[in-house]
């Protein structure tokens, strides 16, 4: 898929695709904004909630297999259970609040993290307890390796880990006095793509622990902090998203920016580019900011393909074949065609805020975790989440 605009010389061209640009463009497919009548919420539709927290629920996976569920939230607690049932599996209490919470790539671990930096991993087979780890600074991200049983996490140190599970076998990926605030890792498990506050990016290969790429200069060098890094389904460009209200695509080729998608010289927080994303089977990207806006990008022509207005800010995007699944800070979950930017379907039932959205492997089952102390469960398939019935 060829990603990254190219001159006429077929070098990577360098390219701004700020909002204001695209205010005359009639391809933008800008929505209408939806009534505040239209978004109240008048009935739960979800097929199971979750209750067992005492506080925010931060963030919610769900296994391979959509059997499984893994949350953790404000009350230092984290817990698997079961999705047809909601019986709790492993109750596990953590030192502090826990922000992080993961299945491996096979479903086979289930790992959870704490603000302190206390992580645990449990073998799902068994339930059993078989690694811990306690870093040295406040825990910021925790993501599973895509193919192998390999652990990684940033730190508020700016440090970065890697562990072999069950093992414990490490690797650790030098600060440079910023914290580490997400990270990737590429599909082919080689390289990761690992963001930090000073709004830098980092490029390093897993294997030599040597930086292969660092984005931290220039006029078109973010001039905030990372939120979300993302590396394509390709592995041929990272995706980011920063306070500073834009996105950056980074080539793998060069290791340079080779676009800037958003709104130009805002730097205010409520413009802050909360998450990024790729399609796994079009050309697309799909940018989600406090600004309520989800913005779904042409790759090919560095083109806004649509904008999904929200009554307010989004703070999780999931893509599922041609749609995309966006969770709000009203406590709304919603479906997206990425084609026509059309709404599909809302997903309503939280009293508060939502914090983050898990999908099944096969797009049927829709997990949110709110500040309202639960998480929700919705069948995607159902019908009832249609616009015409939760209005």
């Amino acid at each position: 898929m060829d990603q990254t605009p190219m001159d006429e010389e077929g070098t990577i061209e360098t390219k701004d695709f700020s909002e204001t640009d695209m205010q005359d463009d009639p391809d933008s497919g800008e929505d209408d904004d939806e009534s505040p009548e239209e978004e109240q919420q008048q009935y739960d539709n979800a097929d199971l909630i979750f209750q067992q927290h005492k506080g925010e629920v931060f963030v919610v996976d769900v296994d391979k297999s959509g059997k499984h569920a893994v949350s953790g939230g404000v009350d230092d607690k984290g817990y698997v259970w079961e999705i047809e049932t909601g019986d709790v599996l492993v109750d596990h209490k953590g030192q502090d609040s826990v922000t992080c919470a993961c299945f491996s790539a096979d479903s086979s671990f289930v790992a959870m993290g704490d603000i302190s930096g206390a992580i645990k991993v449990w073998k799902m087979d068994t339930r059993e307890e078989v690694w811990e780890f306690q870093t040295g600074g406040d825990l910021e991200w925790l993501k599973w390796h895509p193919v192998a049983p390999v652990l990684m996490a940033g730190t508020t140190d700016g440090e970065a880990w890697l562990w072999k599970i069950p093992s414990g076998d490490c690797k650790t990926y030098q600060s440079h006095g910023d914290g580490c605030t997400c990270g990737d890792i590429f599909p082919d498990g080689k390289k990761a793509a690992l963001g930090y506050a000073d709004g830098s990016v980092r490029i390093f290969d897993l294997k030599t622990q040597e930086v292969l790429y660092t984005i931290n200069k220039g006029k078109n060098a973010h001039r905030d902090g990372i939120n979300d890094v993302r590396c394509s389904p390709d592995g041929q460009v990272v995706l980011t998203a920063s306070v500073d209200g834009s996105s950056k695509l980074i080539s793998l080729a060069t290791g340079k920016i080779s676009a800037t998608y958003g709104t130009r010289g805002n730097q205010e927080t409520d413009f802050s580019v909360e998450k990024v994303s790729f399609s796994n089977s079009l050309p697309l990207a799909a940018t989600a900011s406090l600004n309520g806006q989800l913005t779904i990008w042409d790759l090919k022509s560095g083109q806004i393909r649509h904008k999904c207005q929200h009554p307010e800010g989004i703070t999780s995007i999931l893509w599922n074949g041609t749609t995309v699944f966006s969770g709000c800070l009203d406590g709304i979950s919603r479906q997206w065609d990425a084609r026509s930017g059309e709404l599909l379907a809302t997903f309503v039932g939280h009293s508060d805020q939502i914090y983050d959205l898990a999908l099944s492997s096969d797009g049927r089952l829709l997990l949110s975790a709110s500040a309202d102390e639960t998480v929700r469960v919705f069948d995607t398939t159902s019908g009832i989440g249609l616009p015409s019935t939760s209005s």
